[in-house]
């Protein structure tokens, strides 16, 4: 089936917040990620915190992907600033994250087109890059969209 015809993707607002926490609990809960006993509604809060604040402020732009009333997916694209390279003078960065498409419509096209959404509105904002943490699952999806993989970064992990 062509999601294409069933599903309608759209920007979300800060009105939209804790619904995005949302997805986002449900997405790490499939990744085996769940906050520790006794934190899950504090994680729900502050997700749901962050999300309304950088939906605001415009440093996190989110999409919703809908089949009719329901949600069925979501993204983010939080924008950082950078400083120039030789290899790009743009001074904005972004990082995609909350890839998210329920069980009962993947395989369908929805994670694509959210993805192809937030790339082509990073395009549009000339960030220089576009980063993101990917799953093995989530691995083609983002491949076709152009992302490669880079090996060169390292993490330190603070608190």
């Amino acid at each position: 089936m062509d999601a294409s015809a069933a599903v309608v993707v759209r920007a979300a607002t800060p009105a939209d917040a804790a619904g995005l926490a949302a997805e986002r609990r449900v997405l790490f809960d499939e990744l085996g990620q769940s906050a520790a006993p006794g934190q899950s509604a504090a994680f729900a809060e502050q997700s749901a915190a962050a999300f309304h604040d950088g939906l605001t402020e415009g440093w996190c732009l989110a999409w919703l992907a809908l089949a009719g009333a329901e949600t069925i997916g979501s993204v983010a694209l939080l924008i950082f600033p950078r400083l120039p390279s030789p290899a790009s003078l743009a001074r904005r960065e972004g990082y995609l994250l909350n890839v998210y498409t329920h069980p009962s419509w993947r395989g369908r096209g929805v994670a694509t087109t959210l993805v192809a959404t937030a790339v082509a509105k990073a395009r549009a904002l000339g960030l220089a890059r576009v980063r993101l943490h990917a799953t093995a699952q989530g691995r083609r999806v983002y491949a076709a969209a152009g992302f490669e993989v880079r090996d060169n970064e390292m993490e330190l992990t603070i608190g």
